[in-house]
């Protein structure tokens, strides 16, 4: 497909300034995002930088390329606001001027844990890992990992040691250190709420790790079938209360 009469496959991407501070963005539909995105949650920012989850030819982006960041950072077709919108809008008055924030977005809608996982058959964690190395061959700096999961495992009493795994393999094998980790409550209304009893085990766990509070938030309206998503405020607020974490972790 041609824009402008050039091919948006090849177009230049924006340039990398200064330190780059990059965040991973992992998880579920929650992470990605459901509520539809707005005007006010499309206004760029050419410091905030989005590696391209898929191509997307209404924005001119490309999967696996960088691109100045605006919504849907996940699913092209879903169209929706995510947490990582908010929460690099948010954390960037934090970052020197004259550097740059990259956001990597790896979560995979309706999907359980072990998907990610590095042992288990049909995984998607080198997919995972490819995409963090292509920002570390920027010169990025991974600084903190951003996860929202659990609906799909919902109860699983396994399943906060099959975080701890998934965690430990990417730290050795991306060489990432025990960057901050911070985990969303879900939801409290709807059918997966009792799960937040899972997540709150993850600090004992895992190190550096934080909860991200998901008291106060309602979930969409629209979504009557699955009563599971945050719904576009709901997602702006968890954005915000993601970044306010990982400032503190971070000592910004």
């Amino acid at each position: 497909m041609e824009k402008d009469n050039v091919s948006y496959t090849s177009m230049q991407e924006p340039e990398i300034k200064g330190k780059f501070h990059c965040f991973i963005l992992l998880g579920q539909s929650n992470m990605a995002g459901y509520a539809k995105a707005l005007e006010s949650d499309k206004v760029k920012d050419p410091r905030i930088l989005v590696l391209g989850f898929d191509d997307n030819p209404e924005l001119g982006r490309v999967k696996d390329k960088w691109d100045i960041a605006c919504p849907p950072l996940h699913e092209s077709w879903w169209g929706a606001v995510g947490v990582g919108d908010w929460f690099a809008k948010t954390i960037i008055d934090k970052i020197p001027e004259g550097d740059t924030l990259g956001l990597i977005p790896c979560a995979l809608s309706g999907q359980k844990i072990e998907v990610f996982m590095k042992s288990e058959p049909d995984s998607k964690y080198e997919w995972v890992v490819n995409r963090v190395k292509l920002a570390q061959e920027k010169g990025g700096v991974i600084e903190g990992i951003l996860f929202h999961q659990g609906e799909s495992n919902n109860g699983d009493p396994e399943w906060p040691n099959k975080v701890k795994t998934l965690l430990e393999d990417l730290k050795k094998d991306l060489s990432l250190g025990d960057i901050p980790f911070l985990a969303g409550e879900l939801l409290y209304s709807g059918g997966c709420a009792g799960h937040n009893e899972l997540v709150h085990k993850l600090p004992s766990l895992i190190d550096n790790c934080y909860i991200i509070s998901a008291e106060g938030l309602e979930g969409d309206p629209s979504d009557t079938q699955w009563r599971l998503h945050f719904g576009h405020e709901a997602t702006v607020e968890l954005g915000k209360r993601y970044a306010k974490t990982m400032i503190k972790a971070l000592g910004w």
